[in-house]
């Protein structure tokens, strides 16, 4: 596997931080599966597949989650806290790995190609967001676009040295924000998404066409061209002949003698 890029920030947590950070991902877990427990007990369907939201937002993002939730049935409210919770979840278990043993878990199988993959999408975003420090990063967070989440967000902090509570604090909120904006605003951004989709679409389609028609044009203008620059030669060929006296086939005879005659100076 390619070896990635070196990370070396300015404000690297220390240890008690990186722990305290898996002891809130532990307790988050332990809230997560209570919750789907007494919510499998007691309400019934479909709250005894909260455990597919979790999932969902944790492989598949929170758009996936609350798309999904939304179908089966669960509350907004619900799906808000408990996408919330998968979200701060994998980044509170991830986020102290990545800080503490990236360069040797990199190379460990499966999980070493995982990180690698979020070191290359937080690196392809930080010369941008670099200058903007907490409000940028809030809005990296937020905006609705795949590979801009809180875990990609805090890796990204990370990156751009950032302390790590004001990294937190501000992948928090974003994503907050941006959960509760796909929960009540789902329908309005899952068509949005379609039509920036569609728009790029046709831009592409409608740059290959004016790229087709316009090679198709400069190979016509060159075609042109060429046909107007033998028309000049030969015209110009004409009234040299016909000032010499000669004709058109006498100037090519007299190329061939010229050729042939050059030709055997050559043997010779």
């Amino acid at each position: 596997m390619k070896q990635p890029q070196s990370v070396n920030t300015s404000g690297d947590p220390s240890p008690r931080i990186l722990r305290t950070l898996l002891l809130l991902g532990h307790l988050l877990l332990i809230a997560c599966l209570l919750t789907w427990l007494i919510c499998y007990l007691t309400l019934g369907a479909p709250y005894q597949y909260n455990w597919w939201i979790i999932l969902s937002a944790i492989f598949l993002g929170r758009a996936a989650a609350v798309g999904s939730g939304l179908e089966m049935g669960f509350s907004p409210i619900f799906l808000f806290f408990q996408t919330a919770f998968a979200d701060l979840l994998i980044t509170f278990y991830v986020y102290p790995i990545f800080v503490r043993g990236y360069r040797h878990l990199t190379r460990v199988p499966y999980i070493g190609g995982y990180l690698d993959n979020l070191h290359q999408v937080a690196l392809s975003y930080e010369s941008t967001m670099k200058p903007y420090g907490i409000v940028g990063l809030m809005l990296f967070v937020i905006f609705p676009f795949w590979s801009t989440g809180a875990l990609v967000g805090a890796i990204l902090g990370f990156l751009i040295g950032l302390p790590v509570i004001t990294t937190l604090v501000s992948v928090t909120v974003g994503n907050l924000i941006a959960i509760g904006a796909w929960v009540w605003l789902y329908n309005w951004l899952t068509e949005w998404n379609r039509g920036v989709a569609v728009v790029v679409l046709v831009l592409i389609f409608a740059v290959a066409i004016m790229g087709i028609v316009v090679g198709v044009r400069n190979k016509r203008r060159q075609k042109r061209n060429a046909a107007k620059s033998v028309d000049r030669t030969v015209a110009d060929a004409e009234a040299s002949l016909r000032n010499t006296g000669g004709t058109v086939e006498d100037g090519f005879n007299d190329a061939l003698v010229s050729a042939d005659k050059n030709s055997a100076d050559t043997e010779w």
